[in-house]
């Protein structure tokens, strides 16, 4: 498979709600589309250009036998062409990659075609109106 990456834009979805002086700053970068990851991930310095507070914490295997604690932050808007979620994210460590995981990549409804290295819109639902809404349409339809 091979490894691409996106232009995404990261908002502190709490901003709204922040004084001027509290808030994070909008953030423009590339991540890597890594469906082998659950999460948005985020380094330490996007998570503080964000001003994203922790919301929990997790505990991940390592490949040593041990473990390792991690912060989940929050709450992230993500965009991606024109598309918007709002998910948590894990805090890695300064200067790693950001990556774009199944949980907001499923969100936003994208479709990911690896040999061509791009993303798609759902086939079913490409002006974005994907199938939650969908399903609540037929739901108050029927």
């Amino acid at each position: 498979m091979s490894v691409f990456s996106v232009e995404v834009e990261l908002r502190n979805w709490q901003n709204r709600f922040l004084a001027a002086e509290e808030q994070g700053e909008d953030v423009v970068c590339d991540a890597i589309v890594d469906t082998g990851v659950t999460e948005l991930r985020l380094p330490v310095e996007v998570v503080e250009r964000l001003k994203l507070i922790e919301v929990g914490q997790m505990n991940a295997p390592l490949a040593d036998g041990g473990e390792q604690t991690y912060r989940i932050v929050g709450m992230v808007e993500v965009e991606v062409q024109g598309r918007i979620c709002q998910v948590q994210a894990i805090e890695m460590p300064r200067g790693s990659a950001v990556l774009l995981g199944a949980v907001p990549l499923e969100e936003m409804d994208w479709h990911v075609y690896p040999k061509e290295g791009r993303l798609g819109p759902n086939p079913r639902f490409p002006d974005a109106d994907g199938p939650v809404l969908y399903a609540l349409r037929m739901r108050a339809a029927g």
